[in-house]
């Protein structure tokens, strides 16, 4: 092979792996994207609920319209938990930006189950409310979940899934309702429930 040959190989090898690089570096930062994206949007949704809430303290709440919010708000996360907990989720967007968004996307759920707590004591909201504590590759806590998405198919619940123990600063809600592991339910703001709890023990606890 000539010297030419050698450097026109050279350089079309060169090309492949950065064409190559480039296109996994865009699937991976795609999925980064779309759950920054989600997320911001879902930050963004909250706070305009609380400075929505602040303007109808001067007012007369519009406890309707505060529902409809607060129900789409919840819906969308519950649509970036799945993502969040995909498999291949923490390979796609690495470790460190995997943490810091779950984190965030954890203290998201916080606020809007405590948004959902003003609801009900305000308009005196039926809107089904559980807190779904798991353990991330735990056999009880994915029969649970499963559990979970057929009861949000027939029935109005907004459910904030938590990994247990997941971080110090989320930890404070877990104390609050001295939970010590997972699976566990919190169902309407009172129901503690331990374990992998069926649905028929869950129906009871529902308004409606």
């Amino acid at each position: 092979m000539s010297k030419k040959q050698v450097m026109l190989t050279t350089f079309l090898l060169v090309c492949v792996v950065f064409v190559i690089g480039v296109i996994t570096g865009n699937y991976w930062n795609s999925g980064q994207t779309q759950v920054s994206k989600i997320l911001k949007q879902s930050e963004l949704d909250t706070e305009s609920f609380i400075v929505e809430q602040e303007l109808f303290e001067s007012f007369e709440t519009n406890c309707a319209l505060a529902e409809k919010r607060l129900g789409t708000l919840s819906e969308e996360l519950w649509k970036l938990g799945k993502i969040l907990g995909g498999q291949d989720a923490e390979e796609q967007l690495g470790e460190e930006n995997y943490n810091f968004l779950k984190r965030k996307f954890h203290l998201t759920q916080i606020r809007t189950y405590i948004l959902d707590k003003k609801l009900q004591s305000d308009c005196g909201s039926k809107t089904n409310i559980i807190l779904y504590y798991y353990k991330k590759g735990d056999q009880a806590s994915e029969q649970q979940g499963k559990i979970l998405d057929e009861l949000v198919t027939q029935h109005d619940i907004h459910i904030f899934a938590l990994e247990y123990r997941y971080s110090k600063e989320l930890e404070f809600l877990e104390d609050y309702y001295e939970i010590k592991d997972a699976p566990t339910l919190v169902i309407n703001f009172q129901h503690v429930l331990h374990g992998n709890i069926p649905k028929d023990q869950i129906i009871p606890l529902l308004h409606g």
